[in-house]
């Protein structure tokens, strides 16, 4: 019987969890370009501010410039 080792396995797992987590960091990145450019504030402010998972209401989050109108019924 020929057996291939675990090993191999778990190393091409590794390889496949290494490039998504390569992809969700780009994305990341350009999620934040993008609130950057939208919101005029400073790369630093904006990442800060996802990273700490900052809820807000709707009115707040067009004061920090993150959407452009709130409809009120």
């Amino acid at each position: 019987m020929i057996h291939q080792p675990a090993s191999s396995f778990y190393e091409a797992q590794i390889g496949e969890f290494i490039l998504e987590a390569e992809e969700l960091l780009k994305l990341h990145e350009n999620l934040t370009r993008v609130y950057v450019q939208k919101t005029g504030k400073h790369l630093w402010v904006v990442s800060e501010d996802m990273e700490n998972d900052i809820f807000m209401s709707s009115t707040e989050a067009q004061a920090h410039e993150i959407v452009d109108l709130v409809a009120v019924k």
